[in-house]
């Protein structure tokens, strides 16, 4: 990202001229690490008794709840775990900050990097 630092410094330059846009958004409740290891199921029943690990859990604003993330997870510590969907640009950029140095989604990368200018440039960035 280091050739688009520019334009992402153009893009937090704009922002406070969308503030009334963007702060105009409902919040919602998000869990942020649903999968079945955190539900607790009554098999009698059949419901729902209980969803567990509320650590991460946040009021966010309605376009970051991401429930594409939700139910992902199969259990299993391996390549088959599931993947994450990262929607928004501050997704992308988390993704391309904190996932890709490690060596996590490189492949993405390159992806990840035209979704968020190509969002940008709706800020005529």
């Amino acid at each position: 990202m280091r050739d688009a630092i520019p334009r992402l410094e153009a893009f937090i330059e704009v922002l406070p001229q969308h503030a009334a846009e963007l702060n105009n958004v409902k919040l919602r409740l998000a869990h942020k690490d649903l999968h079945f290891a955190n539900i607790m199921y009554d098999l009698k029943s059949e419901k729902i008794t209980s969803v567990l690990d509320w650590e991460f859990s946040g009021v966010v604003p309605f376009p970051l709840w991401n429930p594409r993330r939700s139910f992902l997870w199969n259990g299993q510590d391996d390549e088959n775990s599931g993947d994450e969907s990262f929607g928004s640009t501050s997704y992308f950029l988390r993704a391309i900050t904190e996932v890709a140095p490690r060596g996590q989604r490189v492949e993405l990368v390159e992806g990840w990097k035209k979704v968020v200018l190509d969002n940008i440039a709706e800020f005529g960035v």
